[in-house]
């Protein structure tokens, strides 16, 4: 089931798009929102259509974050808690088959380490670090298209800005200068909708980008922790020195001769 944060974005989302389609459908006695609208509309460009894709993209990301990178999926607490309890009671092949069952992330770091459990410790804890390592890299790939789409929604912008604004002038110098300034401010407001449509990107991008970075790495350092703790149990004792004899510790008493006594 989603977490409670997966609910809450889903929340947001749902009240974002009623807030949208709340705006799109007011009547047109406020003329400044209808116009807003109407300038954007107009200042659709084919740069335009690649942030809408990029946006599309980011939300479905993010969603999907949210529902995959969980506390459940990374490290149950009733897991943790059963596999100790497994590894303490020394049920290896029980603890090991649940464990290949499981898909969660401790599962997979726990079965790398117990299938070098023949080579010793050493051997278990470098298998849990390389298997940590693995699958919070594919999770920090999968969230580094927030930060790509998002330093990229500038850059559309710009370009769909550029290419209003050759229209504009191209339009004002094929009129022969007749064109008024309105006119060519005009232009100029549509050819900037692709700016704050960029930017708009960007923000959105850049901001779950880093918010999806610090969950990854507080839940997935957390999950390895844990592995590693019950690692610990196959941690071979140290050897126990020796104490000395107490007959080597004080000297054998003497028996004394007739003359002493």
């Amino acid at each position: 089931m989603p977490s409670r944060t997966a609910r809450r974005v889903a929340c947001a989302a749902a009240l974002l798009l009623l807030g949208m389609s709340v705006a799109l459908a007011q009547p047109a006695g406020n003329a400044e929102q209808q116009s807003l609208l109407k300038i954007i509309r107009e200042g659709i460009e084919v740069p335009t259509y690649f942030i809408l894709v990029g946006s599309v993209v980011t939300i479905a990301l993010v969603i999907e974050h949210f529902l995959v990178v969980r506390a459940a999926s990374i490290s149950p607490i009733p897991q943790v808690k059963q596999t100790r309890q497994q590894i303490e009671a020394r049920h290896f092949r029980e603890c090991s088959e649940q464990l290949k069952e499981s898909r969660t992330f401790f599962a997979r770091v726990m079965t790398a380490a117990l299938q070098h459990t023949r080579h010793g410790f050493e051997a278990m804890h470098e298998a849990a670090l390389e298997k940590s390592g693995e699958l919070s890299g594919r999770m920090y790939r999968k969230a580094e298209y927030l930060n790509i789409i998002g330093n990229l929604g500038p850059l559309l912008g710009l370009l769909g800005t550029v290419w209003g604004m050759i229209e504009a002038f191209g339009s004002l110098g094929a009129g022969g200068g007749q064109a008024g300034a309105g006119d060519l401010a005009g232009g100029i407001s549509k050819a900037l909708v692709n700016t704050l449509l960029g930017l708009a990107l960007a923000i959105v991008g850049i901001g779950f980008f880093g918010i999806c970075r610090n969950r990854i790495e507080s839940l997935t350092v957390a999950g390895t922790v844990d592995a590693l703790d019950l690692l610990e149990y196959f941690r071979p004792a140290a050897a126990a020195t020796p104490r000395p004899a107490a007959s080597a510790a004080k000297p054998a008493p003497t028996a004394k001769t007739p003359a002493e006594g």
